[in-house]
């Protein structure tokens, strides 16, 4: 919520004036009437200093965002990049992947994979949903067995793909991602549609358990390619 819309219902609440709230904080009436306006952007201690003269405490809670930005934004970085900085970028592939855990994204459904990947693809094709290749299996460009301990598919609407949802005793799990603007820039169809190997990497290694540590090693084999 904006700063504006905050200060204005700490007062609707208590039924504060601007002058009111002025008196009780120290802080001009003119600074108020600004930041209710949007004419100015508080700092945190001019926010807590005028929420707490109304009997208030400011907090502030610190939530995932759900998104795959950091690994676009780090994506758009190597395509203009010299092969010097490109290795520096490719080094921080597993830090970056930690800003978008797979698990962590908005709309993922964690499903059983109930048959071979193939098959579940052909099936997902049929509901028209339109899957999207990720993890070890678009970086190897093979999805005729199944590389990745969890692997990443995404598709158009996830809530309606018909597939089982994983148990605690399902044997083989994957993972079912929302199609995003940036996933459809790095895809391209290879009878089979995939992302990019960079962005695969990525989500191998933003995947939970050990397959951040199956690939690692793989990350060399990017420094002589280009995006």
């Amino acid at each position: 919520m904006e700063a504006s819309a905050v200060l204005a219902g700490v007062r609707s609440v208590r039924q504060l004036s601007m002058n009111a709230l002025s008196d009780l904080s120290g802080v001009p009436v003119s600074t108020i009437s600004r930041i209710e306006a949007g004419k100015v952007e508080p700092t945190w201690v001019m926010m807590a200093r005028l929420v707490g003269a109304a009997g208030f405490r400011l907090e502030t809670q610190v939530s995932e965002s759900g998104s795959d930005e950091p690994f676009a934004v780090l994506l758009r970085k190597l395509v203009a990049a010299d092969p010097v900085e490109r290795d520096r970028l490719i080094r921080r592939f597993p830090a970056t992947a930690r800003l978008a855990l797979v698990a962590k994204r908005n709309g993922v459904r964690r499903v059983e994979l109930s048959a071979g990947l193939p098959d579940v693809l052909a099936a997902l094709e049929r509901q028209g949903v339109s899957p999207v290749v990720s993890s070890l299996e678009a970086f190897a460009g093979d999805v005729s067995r199944v590389r990745s301990f969890t692997p990443v598919v995404y598709v158009e609407r996830p809530e309606e793909a018909n597939l089982t949802p994983a148990t605690r005793t399902s044997r083989l799990v994957m993972f079912l991602l929302p199609v995003t603007d940036n996933v459809r820039a790095v895809s391209h169809d290879v009878g089979v549609r995939m992302v990019c190997r960079e962005w695969a990497l990525l989500d191998s290694l933003a995947s939970p358990g050990r397959q951040a540590d199956v690939t690692l090693p793989l990350l060399e084999s990017l420094t002589l390619e280009t995006v």
